[in-house]
């Protein structure tokens, strides 16, 4: 009991003394934030941590009086200590329900859309069937990508399959738009397949999310045991891993999910590098393989590509400066060379298509560009929030590890000599350099921007950080191990005095940088910094009280840690002083319920809804476009620009990253307003301008909230229900035949005959594309007598378009669904022909005859069959290679 009080009283003076330290600061005239601010901070924070510590002190209490329970804690240890997958395993999964416990036991979900994400009505609740307008504003991390595109996509991908049909297409975004060539649609990664046999269910994202957290925990905890041959250093990284900050950045976004996907190349790798049978090592290659096709298709193209990259090439080094015989080190390049020729063969549909389409795209990064994050900022690098005094708003902007991760680390560089005994530790080290000096600017941008596709990542600071967080994860499991080799002996003390001065020199480097005013010199500009003159970076009262609170977190650490090892026992003091100090590292970046507080650092998830509840006017617009296809859109934030692909109904924008330039082009010319490169706004105001446009890309039904007789005068009021529903009775068919064509020289001839025409349909063609199809000549001419006739008997999958047209003499069909360059395949009564591209964006084809055609328009990628048939012959090597393995194993590769 002495000992339990006195080490209390310990972790209770250094907690004090954090909370202290700032309002010390402040008497002596060098803070400008308000001493209340940080005892109620510090007050607060202790508080909503007693119900916690009132049952760690009763279970420790009664471990210390029980020897019945200190037999079953150590059984417990042995045993785990025996099957040290189990307790990665187990630990993994208590980590991560413990950080995401709102969605585990309070009904919350990552997917809830009153995390700030408008869908089908503009303002919260957001969706029928839920009541709650309490909204989370999300802090800068990017939830739209999920709702706008990613659940969509598993709902259309549910229907394509249910037609039969592999999901190339998505009809719902910008008049056509290639699906599985977007590179980051999850189509392929296994565990998807949950969201969408769920049809995108938000409860099928939860789980999805948990177990990707769970894989990523044990895959790290697995690789650190693997490297460094200790299941206490493998258990506390375990720990850790739920609770980086990464997950506050990305907290239900599709890079969440490549980032826990990202151990299990490596640790492909480094179990290649240390088999010794034929059999094993083909397994493990199969494994990297598999891993590999995950993370491709886990939802994120930058952060996904450049993990790939980053952490196979950490793997290759480990093969590489393996202590195997160079014989043996060859034999298994090789064979990592020839899963690597399967896994490009496999991954073909996906990455053949992504590039193809690419080469056709116009995208919000086609600007060649690199942004990286200051050196003298490292410490962010260990939590987000010291990041975010540098944007005005406190917004998160990129990933972070954690201080439990920083303390192994320092403790690895404090030891790092004695790594160099352990190759892969070293290989590791060497390795993690490449993304450190990219995210942190010792490689120049002005060279990055010369290296082809890397140059249009941008995101440099971002998409390195990420390989980087999940290498010094594995350098600090082996800084654990050597601080339980070391900190019991005399040099435990100077290790840590080193990593101490290590930590120091980082706290410097970073309060220097917030502090400094840098002396203006002749011709100094202000343009040229981020500051005004004599202005420094405003750090918010919370972030230098935080800080202080995870310095003494660190410092404890050490200390109780090396208490420990001297005196060779655990007490339950010294636990409960070692649990102290995990949660002052890691409260921060779990999932908090609403009564968390400080909810400008916190993340707290809503409620989990129904999103396919029904809507009144949602059911009448899909009943009205049952048979003949019009698009629909929302005024404001109605009807969320890719949200429709939930309901089936075609809309005029989404969150797709490849986009065709060509009906950019025409949007650019509109009325709408363009927001985030990619979200097409209609208002009241702009509606009037933007309605020939409109009706120009097939918009017949338009949703309002309280439309009101400024939209009676413009549109036709058909229904008033949870939202008003409106219609224009002047949009253009999808589809229609007509006899005369004209021309125009540049997409803005053909926007004022939008705009200022009859409002009829008409098939305008380019000049210089009429001069490739000459025998089309004979349809030009004045469009005022032009016949149109309207398509019927329309039948409509996810990859094709078909339906029956009257031309009463030769002319064109003209169908308002965009041209995308080897995508479109037609047919005129069976028979294949050309397809034409059409007013700029869209496409036609010619009838040769008068009578009832029936026309279909299909769409697939360019060497799709191709890239299928590579697929299999990677498919028929892989199962090859591995029954030739299982048929002359066990012997090793040296055989």
């Amino acid at each position: 009991m002495n000992s339990l009080r006195t080490s209390t009283l310990l972790v209770a003076s250094l907690l004090c003394f954090a909370a202290v330290f700032p309002f010390l600061r402040e008497a002596g005239g060098a803070s400008p934030f308000s001493g209340v601010a940080w005892i109620s901070f510090a007050t607060g924070w202790i508080l909503r941590a007693l119900p916690f510590l009132a049952v760690l002190i009763a279970g420790l209490l009664a471990w210390d009086r029980s020897p019945t329970a200190r037999r079953a804690v150590a059984t417990m240890t042995g045993w785990l200590a025996v099957r040290p997958g189990r307790a990665i395993l187990l630990v993994s999964l208590a980590s991560v329900i413990a950080s995401a416990y709102p969605v585990v036991f309070l009904g919350r979900s990552y997917v809830s859309p009153n995390m700030s994400t408008d869908l089908l009505y503009d303002g919260f609740p957001t969706l029928p069937g839920y009541t709650s307008s309490w909204v989370e504003y999300p802090k800068g991390t990017d939830t739209g990508a999920l709702m706008w595109g990613h659940i969509p996509y598993a709902v259309t991908f549910r229907r394509s399959l249910a037609q039969g049909e592999l999901p190339v297409w998505n009809r719902y975004d910008f008049g056509g738009l290639p699906l599985l060539g977007q590179g980051y649609t999850m189509f392929g990664d296994p565990l998807h397949f949950l969201p969408i046999a769920a049809n995108s269910a938000s409860w099928a994202w939860d789980l999805k999310i948990l177990i990707a957290k769970c894989l990523f925990a044990t895959g790290l905890g697995w690789l650190v045991l693997t490297v460094v041959r200790h299941l206490p250093s493998a258990l506390l990284v375990c720990v850790g891993g739920p609770f980086l900050g990464f997950f506050i950045y990305r907290y239900s976004h599709p890079a969440l999910f490549s980032f826990c996907y990202a151990p299990w190349p490596l640790l492909c790798w480094v179990k290649a590098a240390e088999t010794r049978g034929l059999r094993s090592f083909a397994a493990w290659c199969a494994g990297l393989i598999l891993a590999n096709f995950a993370l491709l298709n886990s939802g994120s193209v930058k952060e996904a590509y450049m993990l790939i990259l980053t952490l196979n090439f950490s793997g290759l080094c480990v093969l590489a400066s393996s202590a195997a015989p160079m014989r043996v080190r060859l034999l298994k390049l090789g064979g990592m060379a020839w899963a690597g020729l399967l896994f490009a063969l496999l991954a073909s549909p996906v990455w053949m298509t992504f590039l193809d389409a690419l080469g056709h795209a116009r995208t919000g990064y086609d600007h060649p560009g690199a942004f990286q994050i200051s050196p003298a900022l490292i410490l962010g690098a260990f939590d987000e929030a010291l990041y975010r005094p540098l944007d005005t708003n406190s917004l998160v902007f990129n990933p972070a590890a954690n201080f439990l991760i920083l303390a192994g680390l320092l403790y690895f560089l404090a030891t790092l000599r004695t790594h160099f005994t352990n190759r892969a530790v070293a290989a590791l080290a060497a390795s993690s350099l490449v993304p450190l000096g990219l995210a942190f600017g010792l490689i120049p941008p002005q060279w990055i921007v010369e290296v082809p596709f890397l140059s249009h990542v941008v995101h440099i600071d971002n998409s390195f950080s990420c390989p980087l967080i999940i290498l010094w994860c594995v350098l600090a499991g082996a800084g654990f191990s050597a601080a339980a080799a070391r900190l019991g002996t005399r040099n435990g003390r100077d290790d840590l005095i080193v990593a101490g001065l290590l930590l120091f020199a980082m706290v410097f480097s970073y309060t220097a940088y917030c502090h400094v005013v840098h002396r203006p010199q002749y011709g100094w500009d202000a343009t040229y910094s981020p500051l005004k003159e004599g202005q420094t970076v405003p750090v918010a009262p919370f972030v230098w009280a935080y800080l202080a609170i995870l310095i003494a977190a660190v410092a404890a650490l050490g200390l109780l840690a090396r208490r420990v090892f001297m005196v060779g026992e655990l007490t339950p003091a010294t636990g409960l002083g070692l649990c102290l100090c995990l949660l002052a590292m890691l409260w921060r970046h779990a999932l908090h319920a609403e009564s968390a507080g400080f909810w400008d650092y916190v993340i707290r998830p809503k409620d989990r809804v129904d999103f396919l509840a029904p809507s009144p006017a949602v059911s009448y617009v899909q009943r009205a476009v049952k048979d003949a296809p019009f698009r629909a859109t929302g005024l404001d934030s109605n009807f969320f620009n890719g949200w429709q692909a939930v309901y089936g109904i075609e809309g005029i924008a989404g969150p797709d990253p490849l986009v065709n330039p060509r009906f950019r082009a025409l949007t650019d010319l509109s009325a709408l307003q363009d927001v985030w490169d990619w979200r097409l706004y209609v208002t009241n105001g702009n509606l009037a301008a933007a309605r020939p446009f409109l009706d120009f890309l097939n918009v017949r039904y338009y949703f309002a909230r309280n439309g009101g007789s400024e939209l009676d005068r413009v549109l036709k009021d058909d229904l008033r229900a949870d939202l008003d529903v409106y219609e224009s009775p002047t949009a253009w068919p999808r589809a229609f035949f007509t006899d005369r064509l004209t021309t125009f020289e540049a997409p803005q001839q053909l926007m004022d005959r939008i705009l200022h025409g009859d409002g009829r349909p008409f098939a305008a063609m380019q000049t210089a594309d009429l001069a490739s199809t000459p025998q089309l000549a004979r349809l030009v001419g004045d469009p005022a007598d032009r016949s149109v006739v309207q398509a019927e008997g329309y039948r409509l999958t996810e990859n094709t378009t078909s339906f029956d047209v009257r031309a009463p003499r030769p002319g064109l069909v003209v169908l308002d669904e965009t041209m995308w360059p080897g995508y479109s395949h037609a047919t005129v009564d069976g028979v294949k022909t050309s397809v034409l591209r059409i007013n700029h964006a869209f496409q036609g084809l010619e009838i040769d005859r008068a009578g009832m055609h029936h026309v279909t328009f299909s769409y697939r990628p360019r060497h799709f069959v191709l890239t299928l048939e590579l697929f299999a012959v990677g498919l028929f090597g892989l199962v090859a290679s591995l029954g030739l393995a299982w048929r002359f194993g066990p012997q090793s590769p040296s055989s």
